[in-house]
């Protein structure tokens, strides 16, 4: 009998229940798409197909624009978000709504393009989240941003282009998964004047049957209401409401936390597509000390159905413990 789990953060069910019958074809995997050469915007030597670049982090004495970069932020040619004008809140009867102001920044993480960030050496991995930390730490002071939020898509899947990749996006709004979970975190504050996720931390390493990756200052792990098959959350252990209070070392740590447990990933489900969300705390007078800054690693493996869009419950074939057990590469009887 599969089993109603609830989310300790946002007070969200979900079903998980290893007798679906879809559970197979998530372990038949499609065979990997053959390396197709064609121009790379995102390739070096490409630099004059994008927009000019607004960070980059590269050999000593390069021309801006030009060669010799390790990772570089451009403009999104198509913006879900543009910089340009003022908000300019309104109604229109009884309805709310302002322009399509913020930014929408792309961060080219490496010249190799066929890289990811399993095979990346330390140090890249170190360069593209300094950059992340770079980016959020200048877009905060934009006064018309609430939020910042950085999102990395892999795989066909889920992503246009190959090239590893990854965009930073910044909100005149909060997000409603960051606000749901704002919310929960107050709410769980108020009765028990601690911290949701560091009771999730600390419950997670006190079990550890769900732990996937442990380093001296975070835990990889299938959270205990997986949504998806393989979802994997990323904790700092360290409470902090801002992924840009981290410090330099916590870099090195988390760069070391991240390739590892995307490895085990890239290793256990072959050709995979996934998404990764940083959540962070607002920005500004929006910001809650209460808030715990993590990463969201989510595998596309299965679609989001009409049960799940109607009822709110998702419905998840692969319980958190095996998932765990799986990246890991220990036998599960499951």
């Amino acid at each position: 009998m599969g089993e109603l789990r609830k989310d300790p953060v946002v007070d969200r069910w979900v079903i998980i229940d290893p007798q679906r019958v879809e559970r197979g074809a998530l372990f038949q995997m499609e065979e990997p798409a053959g390396r197709v050469e064609k121009p790379c915007p995102f390739c070096q030597g490409s630099e004059g197909e994008t927009p000019s670049e607004i960070f980059v982090l590269g050999e000593p004495g390069r021309k801006p624009n030009d060669k010799g970069w390790w990772v570089r932020v451009i403009p999104d040619k198509n913006p879900i978000l543009r910089i340009e004008g003022g908000l300019e809140r309104r109604a229109e009867g009884m309805f709310d709504l302002m322009n399509a102001v913020g930014a929408h920044e792309i961060v080219i993480e490496t010249p190799d393009h066929y890289g990811d960030w399993s095979s990346l050496e330390d140090v890249q991995m170190r360069r593209i989240l300094e950059t992340y930390r770079a980016r959020s730490l200048d877009l905060r002071n934009d006064r018309r941003f609430r939020q910042v939020m950085v999102v990395k898509n892999h795989g066909r899947a889920v992503s246009l282009f190959e090239h590893p990749h990854s965009h930073i996006v910044a909100f005149p709004v909060v997000p409603k998964g960051i606000e749901e979970e704002i919310q929960g975190v107050i709410s769980y504050y108020r009765r028990k004047e601690r911290c949701v996720f560091c009771d999730i931390l600390k419950e997670e390493l006190r079990m550890g049957r769900r732990s996937i990756f442990e380093s001296r200052g975070f835990l990889a792990f299938a959270p205990f209401a997986s949504r998806f098959p393989f979802e994997t959350w990323i904790l700092p252990k360290r409470h902090s409401p801002d992924f840009g209070e981290i410090k330099g070392e916590e870099i090195a740590d988390l760069a070391r936390t991240l390739k590892a447990t995307m490895g085990m990933a890239f290793q256990t489900l072959a050709n995979l597509s996934c998404s990764l969300i940083m959540h962070t705390g607002p920005l500004h007078e929006y910001s809650r000390p209460e808030y715990h800054w993590h990463m969201e690693i989510v595998p596309r493996l299965s679609k989001v159905a009409g049960f799940e869009w109607g009822t709110g419950f998702f419905v998840n074939p692969i319980p958190p413990e095996e998932a765990a057990a799986r990246l890991k590469g220990e036998r599960t009887s499951v």
